[in-house]
C-alpha cells in the first residue's frame, strides 16, 4: 500500500488540485497580458500531471510508446472531464479550447519527463 501511495499519491493530489481551482467560481488572475493569458495558465497548469502520470505509469520500467500514450489518454480525459465540471460551476465556463491547452500541458509534461529519464539512461 505505502509503494502504491508513494507512486501515485503525488499525481492524484496534483489532479485533486487541479479539480479544486476548477470548482472556484469566476477564477481569474488580476493581470491579463494577453487576451489568451488563460490557455498558457492552462497549458502550465496541465504540464506537472503529464509529468506525474508518465512518471506513475513507468515508474521504474522503461518508457514505452504505449505508456506515453496511457498518460496522454488519461491526462486529455481528465483535461475533458474537468471542462464538462466546469459547465456547472457558477461564473465558469465549459471551453474546448481550453481542453486543448491541457493537452498541450500534458504533451509538454510528458515529454520533459522522456527528457529527464533520458538523461539519466533510463527511457
Amino acid at each position: 500500500m505505502k509503494a502504491l501511495l508513494y507512486r501515485f499519491g503525488v499525481t492524484l493530489a496534483w489532479a485533486a488540485l487541479l479539480f479544486l481551482l476548477s470548482s472556484i467560481p469566476d477564477l481569474t488572475f488580476p493581470v491579463t497580458v494577453f487576451s489568451w493569458d488563460d490557455k498558457i495558465q492552462h497549458t502550465v497548469a496541465y504540464a506537472p500531471l503529464g509529468f506525474l502520470l508518465l512518471r506513475s505509469i513507468v515508474w521504474k520500467n522503461q518508457i514505452t510508446r504505449r505508456d506515453w500514450w496511457l498518460a496522454l489518454i488519461i491526462g486529455v480525459l481528465y483535461a475533458v472531464s474537468d471542462e464538462i465540471h466546469q459547465y456547472f460551476v457558477p461564473g465558469r465556463t465549459m471551453d474546448w479550447t481550453d481542453a486543448l491547452a491541457d493537452t498541450l500541458g500534458v504533451i509538454i509534461g510528458s515529454g520533459i519527463f522522456y527528457q529527464w529519464r533520458k538523461r539519466q539512461g533510463q527511457h
